[in-house]
């Protein structure tokens, strides 16, 4: 009987009661992980769906499916594809401005005065590039001011129709 108690005895031991609790956390942990991965996959999926791509079935807001409508024509476009002058203020070593301009009209009547004004039209240009510095066509800001003062000038020589906008279409400073 002695070998009987120590048996259980033995059986008894702390050590397997450890293996028995820590078999138990080894199984917590995967458990734990693959929830918080199957939460984070759902909150992934629900953003992608509902913010990012609208995937919902919903339509869009009338506001923003009316800022398409409000969009108009491009109209006529006269090209000048390369334009180089020297800006003003530059000391030591001559710098470049490189651009080229899209100037859009209302009207084929105004492309072709356009186009036949060439010659005034490049000397709008260069007189307006010329006068700034390199400073003074720096920022998108800038450059926006030298656009509407492109478009003013131009549209004060226009008899049979308007500019109506003026694209940079090139523009390297050296």
């Amino acid at each position: 009987m002695a070998n009987q108690e120590e048996k259980k005895e033995a059986g008894n031991t702390p050590e397997p009661a450890a293996k028995k609790a820590k078999g138990g956390g080894a199984l917590r942990l995967p458990l734990v992980l693959g929830a918080v991965l199957l939460a984070q996959m759902a909150i992934s999926y629900a953003l992608i769906t509902q913010v990012l791509f609208r995937i919902d079935g919903h339509e869009l807001p009338a506001e923003e499916t009316t800022l398409a409508d409000d969009r108009e024509e491009i109209g006529s476009v006269f090209l000048i594809p390369e334009l180089v002058v020297n800006p003003a203020g530059h000391s030591g070593m001559p710098r470049y401005i490189k651009c080229g301009f899209g100037i859009e009209v209302d009207s084929e009547a105004a492309y072709t005065e356009i186009e036949t004004r060439q010659p005034q039209v490049l000397d709008t240009l260069i007189g307006i590039l010329t006068s700034k510095s390199l400073d003074e066509v720096d920022t998108l800001q800038e450059k926006d001011l030298i656009r509407m003062e492109i478009q003013e000038q131009l549209n004060d020589r226009m008899i049979t129709g308007t500019v109506t906008n003026i694209y940079l279409t090139d523009f390297v400073i050296q």
